[in-house]
């Protein structure tokens, strides 16, 4: 019997009572059938608490469990560059419950500079989908360089005496590839964040600072340090005045910082498809992309295999930035 014509039996008034007891247990019997429905799902954030990359998690998590009828946890894995938290859904089980949100300097530059790795990024994930992109800003204080041309100037007049703070091998990588292509000489100083690092740019112990534009726009804003160049390909329009380092002389010039969720290698395709439904539901939400976009971070979303293809791209793009540099593997 079809649902329209059981329908009809019920309007009729005939099996009232049957028609109500399988009317009302439909819908439960449906969510019952949910792939997530149940068990509370994990997602491992590469992170400790509080940071930008933990606040993202915990952004998603929320609306993405309403989404598939559950649960998700926010487990924090910090240390390691990200090692130790990829190897946790690397080892998990494939059954769609264990998700990691991953960074561009985690999944595409580890394997450029460490020696071993306890996953492969090809082979030990399965690609759910990109959330944001986010490009890096070279800022000065104040009382420094006008232009990222005067900045970079003073780097081909005195090599070495110029120096970049940063926080990621990422960004490291990206003012490499700026020092080749402007044959400059860049002293460039990690550090272990912008809590660190930018106290000793406004005590004159630093050139200059490259961060995301997202722990970046509130220094610009407030007046206190100065964007000379955003990395990404276009400008940020949150921070419109700043220009690319491409149309700063540098043509083709762009790196940026981009956040995906991945599984375990082996979770079925169905169960990696309605995941990435509902994480391109979320990314959708004005809610939820107005608190991506409100400091210069671009929402992406899209399909797993852009997700696979961003990945793949950066390897092998990166790949001979690293080698040119001379930087060995750990």
């Amino acid at each position: 019997m079809s649902l329209f014509t059981f329908r009809r039996l019920c309007a009729s008034g005939l099996a009232l009572i049957s028609c109500a007891v399988v009317l009302s247990v439909a819908p439960s019997a449906t969510h019952a059938e949910s792939t997530f429905s149940g068990k509370p799902m994990r997602l491992i954030v590469p992170f400790p608490p509080g940071g930008g990359g933990d606040r993202l998690g915990r952004l998603l998590a929320g609306p993405l469990g309403k989404a598939l009828g559950t649960d998700i946890v926010v487990e924090n894995q910090g240390g390691a560059n990200g090692n130790i938290a990829l190897q946790t859904v690397a080892r998990a089980e494939p059954d769609g419950r264990v998700l990691g949100l991953t960074l561009v300097d985690h999944i595409a530059v580890n394997p450029l500079i460490y020696k071993s790795l306890p996953y492969d990024p090809l082979k030990d994930f399965k690609p759910v989908g990109l959330v944001l992109s986010t490009p890096y800003i070279v800022a000065v204080a104040e009382n420094g360089p006008a232009t990222l041309g005067d900045f970079v100037g003073q780097a081909q007049a005195k090599p070495g005496d110029v120096s970049i703070g940063y926080p990621t091998t990422n960004i490291q990588i990206a003012m490499l590839d700026l020092e080749a292509r402007s044959k400059s000489s860049l002293n460039l100083i990690p550090y272990r964040g912008i809590a660190q690092g930018l106290p000793d740019m406004l005590g004159g112990r630093l050139s200059a600072w490259v961060g995301t534009s997202v722990t970046m726009r509130g220094y610009i804003e407030g007046g206190k340090v100065r964007g000379l160049a955003v990395t990404s390909a276009e400008r940020v329009k949150v921070l419109p005045d700043i220009p690319t380092v491409a149309e700063a002389g540098y043509p083709g010039y762009q790196h940026v910082s981009w956040y995906g969720v991945i599984a375990p290698a082996g979770t079925p395709d169905r169960t990696i498809n309605e995941l990435n439904k509902a994480l391109n539901d979320v990314l959708g939400r004005p809610e939820v992309k107005a608190e991506i976009e409100r400091d210069g971070a671009a929402v992406m979303g899209g399909s797993p295999a852009a997700l696979k293809s961003a990945l793949e791209s950066d390897l092998r793009r990166l790949a001979p930035i690293v080698q040119s540099a001379g930087l060995k593997p750990q």
